[in-house]
């Protein structure tokens, strides 16, 4: 015989998990079954912060990130995280406990409907009816996460039913499963070459990659097809590290939060190969970038996102790295080594050229306000190619999205999918999926202050994290939307904050803590906190003024990065 609890820990154990993210409930049996298996727990303050942190892990490790709900509010807390995980396709699994099965419909304290929070914000969503089925539902909820098309997954427990025993089943892993990518679908041949021969015949082509290259691993087939083709590549925000940035044919990133020069030549692109995205509202800056009459090859593990949002000459459903492999081939045997044409020439002149407006504009004197690009500048100086930067949405996720170069390819990037507030957490996830390199996060004071009780996590489980907040003491991406698109009917009690000294409260935690003022300050506290054990928070007071590299005031002012 076996307890629930103990077969959950063990299959768990199978699938090689070694962190368990948590706001401890009342479910000890489970606690008792993780430690006995060596998992190590990792107790947060906030169910929230702990499936951001979930997220982070499950983003750079590609291995299920788990939470846990206790029945009721932390439940429901749970399935408020998942938003930017189901957004993402990351494989965070949601496993939580339910009201006791005597004390069900009884309208017992904490009692709720819990498979309705999770329907829209999960894959697959299922309750254990029987004791010797846990471990069996178990694996069904990680094979839903890592499947062809990942995301996170729901399996909720009854707490009683932890404590119960069972009949020994067997414990395994199925080896597809439990690390991303797992399944793959190769593209058709004629598929093949029926892409390569529309690219052939393009004379401004471009190459659009997404989050899928980045799920599919498939950032050095993304190099090897630009240098074959001579194409341009370009990125979604969930794309970036598909392609070194300092790259000459890298673009950077498109849609609202983007490069201007990236937008400008997608909407002079004739073709755009499409490869692991899906061509939403935010990368395409609502269906203008590229241009509606833009000839479309769409490749896409998912049939559901082919031709939902463009009128597409060619689609694909395909593994975006054995898709790519496939057209590397295909040129190869058609002994295609284009050199770089005057289309690539002159992007790669125009991304130069922006660049250099970028650091002008970071070069301030050090007497005016902070720029924000002067903190991304020497956020890029200090860290190493391979180390991690996290962003917050909004204003935080533009500004590293078009200025912060990656620049190894793959996943060193990670940012708010849309869920403010994210990134703190999720960056604390990411250093445990990430050991060995130094992860930064970056966010604002309004997103900062969503889970800063976070750092006690950070301290007490031995975390070590930069945080840079960017701290104009506003909702400034509110501020500049009342300022310039609403006729400067600007609602100051709805957008300001107090003069936080986010660096005090850094330290009353127990944290480093640094406020900074002058620019020249920024390389020397950087890299004094990657060479600490712990967290270090530098609160950065940046221009209030500056709006960030965005589409948003386009129609009202000229945008110059």
């Amino acid at each position: 015989m076996a307890s629930v609890a103990a077969t959950i820990a063990q299959t768990l154990k199978a699938y090689d998990t070694k962190y368990f993210f948590q706001v401890t409930g009342g479910d000890q049996a489970l606690w008792i079954a993780l430690e006995e298996a060596g998992i190590q727990m990792i107790p947060c303050r906030s169910e929230k912060g702990a499936t951001y942190m979930a997220d982070g892990y499950a983003r750079m490790s590609g291995k299920p990130g788990f939470v846990y709900g206790q029945y009721g509010p932390g439940v429901s807390n749970v399935a408020a995280g998942l938003a930017d995980p189901y957004w993402s396709m990351s494989p965070v699994v949601s496993l939580t406990t339910s009201m006791r099965t005597p004390s069900r419909d009884r309208y017992e304290y904490q009692e709720l409907d819990q498979l309705p929070l999770h329907t829209s914000l999960t894959r697959w969503n299922k309750t254990v009816a029987r004791p010797e089925r846990a471990a069996e539902m178990l694996r069904g909820a990680i094979r839903a996460a890592t499947g062809a098309i990942p995301g996170p997954a729901h399996l909720e427990i009854p707490s009683d039913m932890l404590r119960g025993e069972t009949d020994a089943v067997p414990i395994y892993k199925e080896p597809p499963f439990g690390h991303i990518p797992s399944l793959r679908t190769a593209p058709p041949p004629e598929a093949v070459t029926a892409l390569m021969d529309a690219l052939l015949s393009a004379e401004r082509p471009v190459l659009i990659a997404g989050n899928g290259v980045l799920l599919s691993e498939a950032w050095d087939e993304v190099q090897k097809l630009a240098e074959a083709l001579s194409l341009p590549v370009a990125t979604s925000m969930g794309g970036k590290g598909s392609i070194r940035e300092d790259h000459e044919l890298s673009l950077g990133v498109i849609g609202r939060y983007s490069r201007k020069v990236a937008n400008d030549i997608m909407r002079e692109c004739d073709l755009a190969l499409v490869i692991g995205c899906r061509l939403g509202g935010h990368v395409s800056d609502s269906w203008k970038v590229p241009p509606p009459s833009t000839r479309i090859l769409h490749i896409d593990i998912d049939t559901n996102v082919l031709g939902a949002t463009y009128r597409e000459e060619i689609s694909v459903q395909a593994d975006a790295k054995l898709a790519l492999q496939a057209l590397v081939k295909e040129a190869l045997n058609r002994g295609l080594s284009i050199e770089r044409t005057a289309w690539a020439r002159q992007t790669t002149e125009r991304v130069l050229t922006w660049k250099e407006e970028v650091q002008r504009l970071a070069s301030r004197p050090p007497e005016e306000p902070i720029h924000p690009a002067a903190v991304i500048s020497a956020l890029r100086a200090a860290l190493d190619p391979m180390d991690i930067v996290a962003a917050d949405t909004g204003y935080m996720g533009a500004w590293t999205g078009a200025a912060f170069p990656v620049t190894a390819p793959g996943r060193h990037y990670i940012r708010a999918a849309g869920s403010l507030g994210w990134a703190f957490p999720a960056s604390l996830g990411a250093a445990l999926g990430a050991p060995g390199h130094h992860v930064a996060c970056v966010t604002g004071d309004g997103g900062f202050g969503y889970h800063l009780s976070e750092l006690e996590t950070a301290l007490r489980c031995h975390i070590p994290i930069l945080v840079v907040v960017l701290n104009n003491r506003t909702l400034a991406f509110e501020y500049h939307e009342q300022k310039y698109n609403h006729h400067n009917h600007v609602i100051p009690y709805v957008n300001d904050f107090v003069d936080v000294d986010y660096s005090m409260v850094a330290r009353a935690f127990g944290a480093q803590g640094h406020r900074i003022s002058d620019p020249r300050e920024l390389p020397d506290r950087m890299r004094e906190a990657l060479q600490t054990d712990g967290p270090t928070l530098l609160d950065v007071i940046v221009d209030k003024e500056v709006h960030a590299p965005v589409t948003s005031y386009e129609r009202v002012l000229t945008r110059n990065i």
